[in-house]
């Protein structure tokens, strides 16, 4: 994967179709059978950093389903993306177990920068945050919040500077 594969797939960027390419070799790797439909989404998400509907219409092909059975596959996980992605965007678990160890507080802490997502179930490990790279940080506190923040915002500005 390349270094900027970390960064979710946009149809404006000169490397769009490159992307794209990847997704498609990482889809055409498996069986091309409807059981391999959940293991294409992941795939191409893996690769584009969500689901764009290029990357579902080739997963549909490839699996010989319904664009739309593809669709309700895919909007059946949380874990999978529909929507393009905020490569600074922190997540924060909002399950029982987070909630109730500060994760509300969390979210108070970066209301710019910081999203709820359901369930990570890591309840031993509350409250949970999820960094843009989809790593998991378990009992986070909003100063290590706030830190891990500032870190990843002068890392991508780094990036986008080199």
């Amino acid at each position: 994967m390349t270094e900027a594969s970390f960064l979710p797939y946009d149809a404006a960027t000169t490397d769009a179709a490159d992307r794209l390419a990847e997704a498609a070799r990482a889809i055409e790797a498996l069986p091309r059978a409807k059981p391999s439909l959940l293991p294409a989404l992941i795939e191409a998400q893996h690769v584009l950093g969500w689901l764009p509907r290029p990357a579902v219409e080739r997963v549909a092909a490839w699996v010989r389903v319904p664009v739309s059975e593809v669709y309700a596959t895919a909007t059946a996980y949380s874990e999978l993306r529909l929507e393009r992605p905020d490569p600074l965007a922190w997540h924060i678990c909002t399950g029982v177990a987070c909630d109730l160890a500060g994760a509300e507080a969390l979210l108070d802490s970066a209301p710019e920068r910081a999203r709820r997502i359901d369930c990570q179930f890591l309840c031993a490990l509350a409250p949970v945050a999820v960094d843009p790279q989809e790593r998991l940080h378990g009992r986070v506190t909003v100063d290590g919040l706030r830190d891990r923040i500032a870190a990843t915002t002068t890392d991508a500005a780094t990036e986008a500077h080199a």
